[in-house]
């Protein structure tokens, strides 16, 4: 029995992922610090250059803090950066996230050792618990049919698949049995959810609705090209968290168009002015910096933001990726212009957000994840002053906005 600890970067599925290692450990058991660890197992994120910096400078760190431990290496920076790594001796072994399930077999396989599987299977994994979360992840599908000109991640998890309807339905049933009452659907691209299978998330969510104990529901992101009528009426019900991800990445059309995007702005903006008609705060996806965005298309995307209601946004300095089409295209946005319109934007978007809780008469309803603070239905994170600790839920209506911070009282 060798005793593990695991180490995730990224997004919400790589929650999920390493979630599913931990459900495959078998005898080998898990620890909470590298202090302790015989292997620490890093699951990694291929999205942009910074994602693969932080994981390398984690790596270089465990390696002089604790030179005995093995270092395995799995994740979306596998497949690109993992033999690259074995080389260097910086990681002991490497294996793609497909092969996750079979991750007890690698923690005691002689290393060093690099295995790369095949894209195109599914998770079966039914989790029986969700360590050091109030909430659940549960993923959907993986993989995903578009082909933006920045991405990495089709090359890497590969085309969009589903997981099957009646396993969804399970997990969160099994999970609601273990007393979790808020999830959250995440994957690579889960508003393609069940095309290949002839149904799709809006009856998905319908299904979910039934379960008993589901007291809330959240979606990871979602393309704007795949948001129809069903879904919108779906996302309406009672138990549904009031925000949206709506993966935008710029508001010019011209830039939209050399990403090889799906969307363009007077869709965009007709879809998010009417989900926010129906209360939903609405959060974005938006890259600084691509190589083809002018100053021009910079100042038009400006103006078109300051028309969008956005309450969140999570901006991605643009960062090209090897065997992407845009990594080709020679002219680069330099570094200090690139800071520059990053600011102006969140300038927008927080004072947007301030305005969105200013005019807001809704009571907020808060899971607690930790230190007497946690999310509300429009995913804003809300701090109650109180000399209790806090757990479950908790309902604010008086609240003051202070810092840039929600604060509630008790």
């Amino acid at each position: 029995m060798k005793k593990v600890f695991f180490k995730t970067f990224g997004c919400r599925t790589n929650l999920f992922d390493t979630q599913v290692m931990i459900e495959n450990l078998g005898e080998h058991a898990l620890v909470s610090d590298e202090s302790e660890a015989d292997a620490v197992v890093i699951n990694s994120c291929a999205v942009t250059n910074h994602s693969e910096s932080v994981a390398r400078n984690y790596i270089n760190r465990v390696k002089r803090d604790f030179p005995d431990v093995k270092l395995l290496f799995t994740g979306c920076g596998a497949k690109g950066a993992g033999a690259s790594l074995l080389k260097k001796a910086l990681v002991d072994g490497v294996f793609s996230h497909s092969l996750k399930s079979g991750v007890a077999s690698y923690v005691d396989r002689k290393m060093p050792f690099i295995e790369i599987g095949e894209e195109g299977g599914i998770d079966d994994t039914l989790l029986t618990r969700f360590d050091g979360k109030t909430k659940a992840f549960v993923k959907i599908q993986e993989g995903c049919d578009f082909d933006c000109s920045y991405c990495v991640i089709p090359s890497v998890r590969g085309r969009a698949r589903s997981v099957d309807e009646r396993l969804i339905l399970d997990q969160i049933n099994i999970l609601t049995q273990r007393g979790f009452e808020e999830f959250v659907l995440t994957g690579t691209n889960i508003g393609s959810y069940g095309l290949e299978r002839g149904t799709s998330l809006a009856a998905l969510l319908e299904k979910i609705g039934k379960i008993g104990g589901v007291k809330r529901v959240r979606l990871g992101s979602v393309e704007p090209s795949q948001i129809d009528d069903r879904l919108l009426d779906a996302l309406n019900a009672p138990f549904m968290a009031k925000h949206l991800h709506i993966a935008l990445q710029h508001a010019s059309d011209r830039v939209l168009a050399s990403m090889n995007r799906r969307n363009r702005f007077e869709s965009d903006c007709a879809l998010l002015l009417r989900a926010a008609r129906m209360g939903f705060a609405i959060g974005t996806d938006y890259i600084v910096g691509f190589p083809t965005e002018s100053r021009d298309d910079h100042t038009t995307a400006i103006d078109r933001l300051k028309l969008l209601p956005l309450t969140h946004i999570h901006l991605f300095a643009y960062s090209p990726r090897e065997g992407t089409k845009a990594a080709s295209i020679k002219t680069r946005v330099d570094g200090k212009t690139i800071a520059e319109r990053r600011m102006e934007i969140e300038e927008i978007i927080r004072a947007k957000h301030r305005e969105f809780y200013d005019r807001q008469k809704e009571t907020l309803t808060v899971l607690i994840e930790s230190k007497n603070s946690g999310y509300d239905q429009f995913f804003s994170r809300v701090r109650f002053e109180s000399d209790r600790t806090l757990l479950g839920w908790q309902n604010a209506e008086r609240y003051r906005y202070e810092n840039g911070e929600i604060v509630a009282n008790v």
